[in-house]
């Protein structure tokens, strides 16, 4: 079966704007000193999108249905999964079923129901554990033995939906029925609840989210002014600050950040059910409309993973009894051509053969990326057991390195961007880059070998700047230890997509003298090969202006629909050696 390695989203350029390539050459300077020689410069070959300042509104995608309808639930991102926590069913009867989603298969199965049954309740992911709060009893999930373990309960009870947050490995809750204007915070490490400084306004059936380390609380009913009240909680101040009201006061909303914008989905009026859904921008402390939800819903929640939000079921009529199976996705559409995620998996091992990547930060401003490098979780025999990563600008210059992810400075963020590695011994880099070359290098630690992958994640889509692409290099040998790249299409338009796979036109010693390359898509099955680039499509791959320099390295052009696919390196006749695998978009 081939995995799924690399998610990779392509936009077509705007209308009327030329495309430009660039090649470069790159000498990287290690880690106490140490060089990687230039004998063994990594090649990108990248493309430079042309940039727009457009900004996006969102889109809309529609994913599996949930198995149950349900509305007035909770919900919250573990392991890269979407768990749906209680609720009531299409009778109005609480139920305690646990749905989860995993996007990468557009499926659902189920795990150990709640131990009793709820609705209006709060999930949270805190620590990598997934937490139910169930007015005042709090339960934690343990997933190697399928069940819920009683903690803590909250001082206060906060039935009735209330807003809750993430603040390094911190649980806040704010509002309820009962709760009112009340905000308490929990802490695993210690298994106690604290109360804080309350907020302005009461209110239950409200949402939140965490941008910068603060608190964002909107909507709600239960007091005067709830619909329309909004405001921020700051942890080291412990106060509150109110803000600008949303343009459209609504209650039973559902919440999320993503590219550090507040986003509110939906809700409901006494006479209708919205579909409204609108940003904060506390950079500019505004306001914007943006894309609205296919079906109008209340009694929703929302949770990230990389860069969509998830909002499955919910409410379409006022009040109770209009429960959905509904299963949508919300995403800032780039505004110009460029990679959502890029990863690459190959055999990792000493010197000058570790697994080194490549990429640009296109579009004349920074960029907000996540990098990661799984071993562990690699399911593939000779993983490598423990990874270390390290950042390069394109000067070659150490920006920043990291052994195991929880060791992050910054690991909470890497908790909320819904990506944080499932194993503690790979590494992971949440930074801002700036627009420019950089490169990503993989080593095992304790000179360690085994098989890896080197990931770059775009967590700010809406941003200007993209990642152009990624040219990743590293050593090819038989059976499991050869080069592979995944990559995922989305959107309704086909794409005109080129692969290379090159080896001996590269200039170091040990090349690849032969790659083959293969595409396959998301089921296995194989949509074209290649082994020498000019025996098939010679003319069309010659007009892109990027064929490969050796007549032995093999390319391939498909127009390609949305899906999974993926691009596999050989050597001709199991030989061994370095090699390079790209993607490119092309017009």
């Amino acid at each position: 079966m081939i995995s799924k390695l690399l998610r990779v989203k392509f936009h077509k350029p705007p209308v009327g704007k030329r495309l430009r390539y660039v090649r470069f050459f790159s000498a990287l300077d290690g880690v106490d000193g140490k060089k990687i020689s230039s004998a063994r410069m990594i090649i990108l070959s990248l493309l430079a999108a042309v940039t727009t300042n457009g900004q996006s509104n969102g889109s809309w995608q529609d994913r599996a249905p949930m198995p149950t309808a349900r509305q007035e639930f909770a919900t919250a991102a573990l392991n890269g999964k979407i768990y749906v926590l209680a609720g009531y069913d299409v009778n109005v009867h609480s139920t305690a079923l646990v749905e989860v989603y995993d996007p990468d298969t557009d499926t659902w199965s189920t795990v150990h129901p709640l131990p009793s049954a709820t609705n209006h309740n709060a999930a949270a992911v805190a620590a990598g554990r997934l937490y139910s709060i169930d007015g005042s009893t709090t339960h934690v999930y343990d997933p190697p033995s399928d069940s819920w373990i009683l903690v803590a309960a909250t001082p206060t009870s906060h039935y009735g939906t209330p807003a809750v947050g993430v603040i390094d490995d911190k649980i806040y809750i704010a509002g309820g029925v009962s709760g009112g204007n009340t905000l308490e915070v929990y802490n695993p490490a210690t298994n106690v609840w604290t109360r804080l400084a309350p907020m302005h306004v009461a209110r239950n059936h409200c949402a939140g989210g965490v941008i910068n380390g603060k608190f964002y609380v909107a909507g709600g009913r239960g007091s005067t002014n709830a619909e329309s009240a909004f405001e921020v909680y700051d942890p080291n101040t412990n106060t509150w600050q109110t803000l600008p009201p949303p343009p459209t006061p609504r209650s039973g909303v559902a919440a999320a950040v993503l590219n550090n914008e507040l986003v509110v989905f939906g809700g409901e009026i006494p006479s209708a059910v919205l579909g409204v859904v609108e940003g904060y921008n506390p950079a500019t402390n505004t306001w914007r409309s943006l894309s609205p939800m296919p079906d109008a819903r209340h009694g929703i929640w929302a949770s990230v993973i990389g860069n969509k939000i998830y909002i499955p079921g919910g409410s379409d009529t006022p009040g109770f009894g209009g429960a959905t199976t509904f299963n949508s996705v919300f995403t800032f559409d780039a505004s110009v051509r460029g990679f959502a995620n890029i990863s690459t998996r190959a055999l990792v091992e000493t010197d000058d053969n570790v697994l080194i990547g490549g990429f640009i930060v296109s579009g004349g401003s920074s960029k907000r990326v996540l990098l990661r490098a799984p071993g562990p979780t690699v399911s593939v025999p000779g993983a490598l057991m423990d990874t270390k990563l390290e950042l390069y600008d394109g000067a070659g210059h150490l920006l920043t390195a990291n052994d195991n992810w929880p060791d992050a400075p910054n690991k909470q963020e890497i908790v909320d961007s819904g990506l944080a590695p499932n194993d503690a011994r790979e590494a992971a880099i949440l930074t801002q880059l700036p627009s420019g070359g950089a490169t990503a290098i993989v080593r095992g630690a304790n000179g360690a070998t085994g098989v890896a992958l080197v990931e770059v994640y775009d967590i700010d889509s809406a941003a200007p700047a993209k990642l152009a692409n990624i040219s990743t290099r590293g050593i090819v040998r038989p059976g499991n230890n050869l080069m592979i790249g995944g990559f995922i299409l989305s959107g309704s338009e086909s794409v005109r997509v080129l692969l290379l796979a090159r080896g001996p036109s590269l200039p170091l010693g040990g090349t690849l003298a032969n790659p083959t390359l293969e595409l396959r898509d998301a089921n296995g099955a194989l949509r074209a090969a290649n082994d020498n680039w000019r025996s098939d499509q010679q003319m069309e791959i010659a007009a892109t202006g990027l064929a490969p320099a050796n007549d032995s390295e093999s390319a391939i052009i498909q127009i390609l629909p949305a899906g999974a696919y993926t691009a596999l390196v050989r050597g001709v006749n199991q030989t061994i050696g370095i090699a390079i695998v790209e993607a490119f978009a092309l017009p």
